[in-house]
């Protein structure tokens, strides 16, 4: 149990963190800013009811099928201005995301 607990705080507090940092670094007005949160907000609570709550496996997969379709609806100009950056980074810290992101999907996919 403790360790659920730590899991869901630092799955939290990334997301946050990177939820400010995309905020920050691409100058959102306060619509893209709220939408940006609201997407945030959905993707952690997802997260702590798929860990707290014992529903079938195939539910969640619904549910974060519909989570992604309105993350993508409600922050697509921001995603556009991401990919964009993404696209001007240097190999080596394009390699670098592209292996922490993989890897945190993959212990968020075994764990959960």
């Amino acid at each position: 149990m403790n360790f659920t607990i730590i899991f869901i705080i630092i799955i939290t507090t990334l997301i946050i963190f990177k939820v400010r940092d995309i905020s920050q670094r691409n100058d959102l007005n306060i619509k893209e800013e709220k939408r940006l949160l609201i997407t945030g907000g959905l993707f952690i609570l997802f997260f702590i009811t798929n860990i707290t709550l014992p529903y079938p496996q195939s539910l969640y997969w619904f549910i974060f099928l519909g989570i992604v379709i309105i993350a993508s609806v409600l922050s697509f100009n921001v995603i556009k201005k991401e990919l964009k950056r993404f696209k001007l980074l240097k190999t080596k810290d394009v390699l670098l995301n592209l292996c922490f992101y993989s890897l945190f999907f993959i212990v968020m996919h075994l764990y959960i």
